[in-house]
Formats: structure tokens, sequence, C-alpha cells
């Protein structure tokens, strides 16, 4: 009857990489959605190289360390309109990296929350203005 009274569920319109992908299978999920630029150097601290990829309003950026991800940061505009519809992306990868009840409390700055899966050894990082997501993987840390 009155669709815009129907809640709308976050589903990603880009790749989401599983942290224990190989650089060539990220590759490929990446490059299906746009092409791929490589880069050897890193601000970051122990990456080795990452592999970005533009689509529109979306950015996905992997940083790999000795061939194995180091992070995912996901910037997109999907779900920005609302602070309910960010807080439905959000809800939406921390079940995706595991579930709501394998993180403990979330620390906020008010800037960014992090969210600490011990359980799966990764945090997830919340941008609250943009609604940026970072997810780190502390696996091969």
């Amino acid at each position: 009857m009155f669709s815009f009274f129907k809640k709308e569920k976050f589903e990603p319109e880009f790749p989401v990489i599983d942290l224990d992908s190989t650089p060539d299978e990220v590759f490929s999920k990446l490059s299906a959605f746009s092409s791929v630029d490589r880069t050897e150097d890193s601000d970051e601290k122990d990456i080795d190289y990452s592999f970005v990829v533009e689509k529109g309003v979306t950015r996905i950026h992997v940083g790999f360390s000795n061939d194995s991800i180091s992070y995912v940061n996901y910037l997109t505009e999907q779900f920005n309109g609302s602070e309910k519809k960010k807080a439905e992306k959000l809800n939406w990868f921390l079940e995706y990296y595991g579930s709501k009840k394998e993180y403990g409390e979330p620390n906020n700055t008010g800037y960014m929350i992090f969210f600490h899966n011990t359980k799966r050894n990764l945090s997830i990082v919340y941008g609250l203005h943009m609604g940026p997501i970072r997810v780190n993987n502390h696996a091969n840390a």
C-alpha cells in the first residue's frame, strides 16, 4: 500500500571484501566494479601496497601487508541521507564482519566510533560525519 512507509534495508551497491581474500581475489572483485589502481607507496605504516577503486560516489581502498589484507576503507554516499540510514549501513557492516554480539562496547571519540571484535581479530571504525567505514584486520598484525 504506502510504499514510502516501507523500511529501506541497506544492500551495498559496491563490492564488499572478505578479510581472508587473496590479492588476486580482491583485484578480480574490484575490477568487476571499476578500474583498479595499485599504489606501492603508502602513507600508512606497514602497508606494502594497496588497491583503490572509484566509481561515482563510492571509493574502496584495500591495504595489504605481506599479501594479506590489513584494512579495507569504504567511502560511499549510499545510505548517508539521514542518521537512521547511516546507522542501518553501519549495522549491516557489523553483521557482515561478525555479529553484533561479538563486538565489545564501542568507543566514541565524537568524530569516530570504534568497534572491536576480539573473536575475529578485527575492528570497525565508523566516521560520524560522512559515514565512511574502515575495517582493520588485526589477525596478521
